[in-house]
């Protein structure tokens, strides 16, 4: 009896370090997941206000959800989805080169695209999972409106400046002689 008893403890003690392991891993698996949805609604948002010709957006107004407002549909109307965070998951963001944490509850950001595809203000989105010693990841919408994830942006940061903005009409043509 003494033997089956030492038996089941050990097997106890094992089992609590498996599962402690699992909730670990299942929290990285639903940060990584939720870093990974943000940049690709953002991508969407940027390549919708290329096909539109600009007003696609993403708003950040709350620590655990955020608003995308492209074109879902195949009509070309933009229409505004709310995306939640998995539970435990909060958002945040800073505005380089400034290193300060901003709470999206109390001052929210719209992340808004041009007809380029580019951002009107670069941002790092910080994406926190809410356990103790939590880990964190990052995504960053640069000036060019490029999305990339876990990166750093130091500053200062300026948006590109296009090399030829006049173009007529008769540049690069070849007369073909009718």
């Amino acid at each position: 009896m003494v033997e089956l008893l030492i038996v089941i403890t050990v097997a106890a003690i094992i089992s609590a370090i498996a599962l402690i392991g699992f909730l670990k891993s299942t929290r990285s698996f639903n940060l990584s997941g939720a870093t990974r949805n943000l940049s690709a609604y953002l991508e969407k948002a940027r390549l919708d206000s290329v096909r539109r010709h600009g007003g696609a957006s993403v708003d950040i107004n709350s620590v655990s959800s955020y608003t995308v407002h492209v074109a879902f549909a195949e009509d070309g109307t933009s229409t505004p989805r709310a995306i939640s965070l998995p539970a435990g998951t909060s958002i945040s963001y800073t505005l380089p080169p400034a290193t300060t944490s901003i709470d999206p509850s109390s001052t929210p950001i719209t992340i808004t695209y041009d007809w380029r595809g580019r951002a009107t203000t670069p941002v790092l989105l910080t994406l926190t999972d809410s356990t103790v010693g939590g880990a964190s990841s990052s995504v960053v919408v640069g000036p060019a409106g490029d999305v990339s994830t876990d990166t750093t942006v130091t500053g200062p940061v300026t948006t590109p400046t296009p090399q030829n903005t006049t173009v007529t009409t008769t540049t690069g043509i070849k007369n073909m002689g009718y």
